[in-house]
């Protein structure tokens, strides 16, 4: 990437532009949808059984279509066919993302979490990533991920994904760092994404903004957007489309 200055002054759509009923999230049509729109673009990608990338949300299949199981263990052959919710829509390749899009506007990738060793799913994403054009940063919860990043392809602008992890099965020490973004320094995290529930309270995320971009998610109104907009550089919204205010009317549709 040339630049990284999208990331304060574009919003960005949460899963494209979609609202699961005639358009779903994370699909072709909702992406076409906020290019349109002018908006950047929020993703998320996982691995198939046999090796392929696809852009899914939930690590399940049952929210979004008729069957069941995880995704992570089901080969993309299995998936071409399956529609999403009341609609013709299939799940994408993330090939078939970046040739929709094709630079017409900034995507934010967010990594899954995997059962591979990290490096397997992350080092195809970069070999997709390598030859495209347009502008594109890289999120995920995991710091290691990352990490990774920053020691096999630090031109690649990467940061860390955050909330309270509440219910996070994992151990307190581990949720203590997350929370806290304390591993930020170490991974190499060039900005914050973190939960809009928690972004006030958190004294961490007001010491890093000064260095580099806070983001939020998941603004789903304006008025939440303006209540808490002094806490962050841009939103990751759904369920309404922001109007640029005095505050950023940089950031326009």
């Amino acid at each position: 990437m040339k630049t990284n200055n999208w990331l304060t002054n574009k919003y960005i759509a949460h899963r494209g532009l979609f609202d699961n009923k005639a358009i779903p999230e994370n699909t072709l049509p909702a992406f076409e949808r906020a290019v349109e729109m002018g908006f950047a673009i929020e993703l998320d990608v996982q691995m198939t059984a046999d090796g392929v990338l696809v852009v899914f949300h939930d690590d399940t299949l049952e929210r979004m279509t008729a069957l069941s199981g995880d995704i992570r263990q089901i080969t993309y052959l299995q998936l071409m066919g399956v529609t999403l919710l009341d609609t013709n829509v299939t799940i994408p390749t993330l090939e078939q993302v970046l040739n929709t899009v094709d630079g017409k506007t900034p995507l934010l990738i967010e990594i899954k979490a995997h059962q591979h060793k990290v490096g397997v799913v992350e080092q195809k994403v970069a070999d997709a990533l390598c030859t495209y054009k347009g502008e594109f940063a890289i999120e995920s919860f995991n710091p290691i991920i990352i990490r990774w990043f920053r020691k096999h392809h630090p031109s690649f602008v990467c940061g860390q994904l955050a909330s309270e992890l509440k219910d996070a099965p994992l151990p307190k020490l581990t949720i203590f760092l997350l929370k806290h973004l304390l591993l930020c320094r170490w991974n190499g995290s060039r900005f914050v994404a973190y939960d809009v529930q928690s972004i006030a309270k958190m004294k961490r995320v007001a010491k890093l903004r000064k260095k580099m971009p806070i983001l939020c998610w998941t603004i789903r109104s304006q008025q939440q957007y303006k209540d808490t907009m002094q806490h962050y550089d841009n939103i990751i919204f759904d369920s309404f489309l922001p109007v640029a205010d005095e505050k950023n009317k940089e950031k326009q549709l």
